[in-house]
């Protein structure tokens, strides 16, 4: 190792690329001696081969084993973009290794004017906060917000009359609360009987009876004057034991019972006097049966 020994090692400013404006060329230095040294030498910049700018370069005290900067006396400012090429020589008082002393040639390209400096903005979140001057709105904007967002109460506008009610006409499955029919007229309703299959589970209930029995009796007995429908199969016969009254369609007692009169008729139990069994189709569920009023002679 020399004692003493400065070696240049690259070019620091202008970058290789580097806006049109004004540079204090440098070069960094290493002191390779052991001792400490001042590093000198000169800058030259060439365009097309013609020297354009030359300036003399000095360091600071450099300690043994550092690096430093060696800068330029003078300022250069480009007057054309392009490329330039920069050459610098480094050495110091009693410099012992004279090659690494000069720069290799390094080419410069000078573009565009720098840009302005943007000017410093002043502190303003609030601003853009809830009740600022220029608060923020992400209604219509894309993507995710970082924290989860609540949503606001909106109760109403999915209720009947709301904006955005909601509908669960096509809904699957089961309401948690019974819903209330809503009015409607009887165009809704199917108006076909009921199917054999429900009729054959209704026939053990106590007032067990089929459709088309209900149709004959009241086709046979009138609205006014007829056997109480609900009523006829569960109880047998509503002719009065006394054979002189008969119960309306209205839930009343009425006499005389009317000749012609037909109704069931417990079969288990011997016919009443001034009856008759006759055979009407369809036939009611046994034992019951038909009978009928005999004219009064």
């Amino acid at each position: 190792m020399a004692d003493y020994d400065v070696g240049v090692l690259a070019l620091v400013v202008p970058a290789k690329s580097a806006p049109k404006a004004t540079y204090r060329p440098a070069v960094s230095v290493r002191n390779n001696g052991i001792h400490d040294a001042l590093a000198s030498g000169y800058l030259r910049i060439y365009a097309a081969g013609l020297l354009v700018f030359e300036t003399e370069l000095y360091s600071a005290t450099i300690a043994a084993g550092a690096t430093s900067n060696a800068q330029a006396v003078d300022y250069w400012s480009p007057t054309a973009e392009g490329f330039y090429t920069i050459h610098a020589y480094i050495s110091c008082p009693l410099d012992q290794v004279e090659s690494n002393n000069m720069l290799a040639p390094v080419t410069v390209e000078i573009t565009g004017a720098a840009p302005p400096t943007p000017p410093v903005v002043s502190a303003h979140a609030t601003q853009h906060e809830e009740g600022g001057t220029d608060e923020l709105s992400i209604d219509g904007l894309n993507g995710l917000t970082k924290d989860p967002q609540v949503p606001r109460p909106h109760v109403a506008s999915h209720q009947a009359g709301g904006p955005d009610a909601l509908n669960v006409g096509s809904l699957l499955g089961v309401l948690a609360t019974d819903q209330p029919a809503q009015v409607h007229s009887n165009t809704r309703h199917n108006p076909v009987m009921s199917t054999a299959a429900e009729l054959t589970s209704h026939s053990g209930s106590v007032a067990a009876h089929t459709a088309a029995t209900n149709l004959a009796n009241r086709e046979t007995t009138g609205i006014e004057t007829g056997l109480v429908k609900g009523e006829q199969l569960a109880l047998g016969s509503k002719v009065d034991p006394a054979g002189d009254r008969y119960l309306r369609s209205d839930r009343h007692w009425h006499a005389p019972v009317p000749d012609w009169l037909i109704c069931v008729w417990n079969g288990t139990n011997p016919v009443p006097d001034g009856w008759i069994t006759i055979l009407v189709n369809p036939a009611p569920i046994a034992p019951y049966i038909w009978i009928q009023r005999l004219p009064t002679p």
